[in-house]
């Protein structure tokens, strides 16, 4: 029984040691090692400037004078002076209302006015003819008085009979009567007049509301400017209140466009100290000059800056309004500044430079717009981490990270 095992245990031992021996003996495997793959984009150098970067806006023609002007009376169209677009002169008539019942109405009027001025004239007349009378009214009853005194002495002494003394005070009292009213005119005279001239004055108002009405038939440019709109044709029957047509003001035209957030301040701060600055624009063949005017006092909600609102330095007459409008403007003067094409830019604020051989992100702040004696718009960025000489990538990569190796292959050009 022992020497089965011992046989076993030896057995066992010479396999690992053959085991062994064949394991040491085995071929090394050689394990291949993969080269780093190396990107190949183009670059530019870091080079620090001054320069007056530009921003491209993009905004529509608008006016702060356009009117939009309304039928004052119920009329039919009789005629229509002007087409849509069509420039014209303030005071021009541009469309005209039949002004048949309101020309009836102003004769209305007229005769009303002349019925009141006539009563006026009548009544200053009566009271020169009553003052006049007075005095013969008065004379009459002393005559009056004087009668029934001698009556009364003649009826003492038997003379008369009573009915005389009857008449002559009947006489007496009539012209004491007739004086009264005669004097109570006098002093009326003045309330009749204040009521006539009360008259006269609201026939003088309503007048002239009736020749309103006849002149609002005539419907004319209150500015001069260009038909925005013409909502009539001739024969067409307006109420009071329609709408007619549209003007605005050619000397008023504006280009809202809005200014991003990030420029903002610089645009306050050269505002503020009497900057004014300039845009141009190219529309169809020409070359317009514009001027920031002011910033919009209110920010939308949906908005990622603040509208500005240029006016037209030259002759505006080539625009119309709701014209869209790509803006070229100008900031002040910046120093330190890099120019950079836009396939450099990764992102909104962030370039790749190369630092020995791999990619290192830094971020950056854009400035602007430039564009250069070629006619090729650049980019304007400032960074405090780039320096003078450092090369920055110019070829967009789809996986562009720090630390990914590269080779500039521009390096030597």
């Amino acid at each position: 029984m022992l020497k089965r095992v011992l046989l076993l245990v030896v057995i066992l031992i010479i396999a690992i040691a053959i085991f062994m021996a064949l394991s040491a003996s085995k071929p090394e495997k050689k394990q291949l090692q993969r080269p780093e793959k190396v990107w190949r984009v183009k670059t530019v150098p870091v080079k620090l400037e001054q320069i007056s970067p530009e921003i491209t806006l993009y905004g529509r023609v608008e006016t702060p004078r356009r009117a939009s002007l309304n039928a004052a009376i119920s009329a039919d169209v009789s005629q229509v002076n002007i087409l849509e677009g069509a420039v014209v002169s303030e005071g021009d008539v541009l469309i005209t209302l039949d002004n048949s019942d309101a020309d009836l109405l102003l004769e209305q009027r007229r005769a009303d006015l002349a019925e009141i001025n006539a009563a006026i004239s009548s009544e200053r007349a009566r009271q020169k003819r009553d003052k006049s009378l007075l005095a013969n009214e008065k004379a009459l009853l002393d005559l009056a008085e004087k009668a029934v005194t001698r009556a009364k002495k003649l009826d003492a002494s038997r003379l008369v009979t009573r009915s005389s003394l009857d008449d002559a005070v009947a006489n007496q009292q009539r012209q004491v009567v007739t004086l009264k009213r005669l004097e109570y005119d006098i002093s009326e005279h003045p309330a009749r007049l204040a009521g006539l001239k009360a008259q006269q004055t609201r026939a003088n108002a309503i007048l002239a509301q009736a020749q309103l009405d006849v002149d609002r038939a005539f419907i004319k440019a209150p500015f001069s400017g260009r038909i925005a709109n013409l909502n009539v044709s001739l024969g067409d029957r307006v109420r009071i209140g329609d709408n007619l047509l549209s003007i605005y003001d050619l000397g008023h035209l504006e280009v809202r466009a809005q200014i991003p957030g990030r420029y903002l301040k610089q645009i306050r701060d050269d505002l503020a100290q009497g900057k004014t600055p300039k845009a141009i624009a190219n529309l169809d063949g020409h070359t317009l000059a514009f001027e920031l005017n002011r910033l919009s006092g209110e920010t939308r909600q949906d908005s990622g800056g603040v509208d500005g609102l240029f006016s037209l330095i030259e002759d505006d007459h080539i625009l119309a309004l709701g014209t869209f409008i790509e803006l070229s403007l100008s900031l002040g003067s910046q120093d330190n500044v890099i120019v950079m094409p836009f396939n450099a830019l990764y992102g909104l604020n962030r370039v790749y430079r190369i630092n020995d051989g791999y990619l290192e992100a830094v971020k950056i702040t854009r400035v602007g717009e430039y564009e250069n004696s070629q006619g090729q718009t650049q980019l304007l960025i400032r960074s405090d981490t780039l320096q003078e000489g450092d090369r920055v990538v110019s070829t967009q990569l789809p996986n562009a990270i720090t630390g990914l190796r590269v080779e500039a292959v521009n390096d030597g050009s």
